[in-house]
């Protein structure tokens, strides 16, 4: 009787030509036109800067979420630091619009959860008039440790990175510049969509 071998037939032909491997494709490179939102080289440009400052307000949002976490126990997100910082500004009660003004947000119904939260877990207080309007928020005792360790922790963690870079100093006054400019370009842009909306 003869043994059975376990060695697979040799592939060859089509068979092998199914089998094998497909060679890596090049990767696809963008270029103006290939995409809807740059069809133009100041197309392109414009989606470059807006992907960089999404990628930067992300990191952003994520790192405020990650220094509080290290100093409070209480799970609160980038928008709700943003908010509580706010209340803390210069030690001054604030009213729901200055909150808006500051960070310049008009999305009230978000930022009313928020204080809400805030109030909840202690960090925040309501004082003054009852009317939604007149109220105004300010930090706790126990805000005013968690914020006071927020920035202990900021202080040590961010400006050491940030003095390492060549000219940081004089590139972020620049860079802060422009920013509000782009800022309040963005507003007027805003002001025209809104208003082709509602024309005929």
């Amino acid at each position: 009787m003869k043994r059975a071998t376990n060695i697979a037939p040799k592939k060859t032909g089509r068979t092998a030509n199914r089998t094998a491997k497909p060679k890596a494709q090049p990767a696809v490179v963008e270029r103006p036109g290939s995409w809807h939102l740059a069809r133009t080289e100041t197309e392109r440009r414009l989606s470059d800067f807006e992907f960089g400052l999404e990628r930067l307000a992300q990191a952003y949002y994520r790192w405020k979420a990650a220094c509080l976490a290290a100093v409070c126990d209480v799970p609160l997100t980038g928008d709700d630091v943003a908010v509580l910082n706010v209340v803390r500004m210069g030690d001054e009660p604030k009213r729901l619009s200055e909150i808006g003004q500051l960070l310049n947000r008009v999305d009230v119904p978000n930022l009313q959860y928020a204080t809400r939260k805030l109030v909840r877990v202690g960090l925040i207080e309501t004082e003054g008039s009852s009317s939604r309007k007149e109220t105004r928020y300010r930090a706790t005792a126990t805000g005013y440790s968690v914020t006071e360790a927020y920035a202990a922790l900021r202080a040590a963690t961010l400006p050491p990175m940030l003095e390492a870079l060549d000219g940081w100093a004089a590139k972020s006054e620049t860079t802060s510049i422009q920013l509000d400019l782009i800022s309040s370009l963005y507003a007027q842009a805003a002001q025209v969509a809104i208003t082709r909306r509602h024309q005929p």
